[in-house]
């Protein structure tokens, strides 16, 4: 299976691992759902959004890759959308816009940041 028929379907079936902003996302879910208007399967599986179905990522996966081969542009369409789903390098910066608690805007972090929401670091 190609890497990259994989990826967007992981992304339009919701499994975007935060490279993707929720409005990126939708959109290529409604781009997908609309070129593949005529595909019962293809629909259907889009409709899930479960990406954590292996079958239907793969059923999208080829589904992608057949019309790729088939639409020059649609494959050139689904190269810029992949280029969305690069993988940002070097360091990530966070920014912390409010101050509830012990934390430091502005500040930058080095190495392993561990964050915990209503519970105590002695509760894990």
């Amino acid at each position: 299976m190609d890497l990259a028929f994989t990826e967007l379907a992981l992304a339009a079936l919701g499994g975007a691992s935060g490279s993707l902003s929720e409005a990126v996302v939708t959109d290529l879910w409604q781009r997908l759902r609309s070129r593949f208007s005529n595909d019962t399967q293809a629909v259907t599986v889009l409709s899930t959004r479960n990406s954590n179905d292996q079958a239907a990522v793969t059923l999208l996966s080829e589904a992608l890759r057949r019309e790729a081969a088939a639409d020059p542009e649609f494959r050139r369409e689904m190269q810029e959308w992949l280029s969305l789903l690069a993988q940002p390098t070097g360091t990530t910066i966070n920014t912390v816009r409010d101050s509830h608690g012990l934390n430091a805007p502005g500040a930058t972090f080095n190495g392993e940041v561990n964050m915990s929401f209503g519970e105590s670091e002695q509760a894990r």
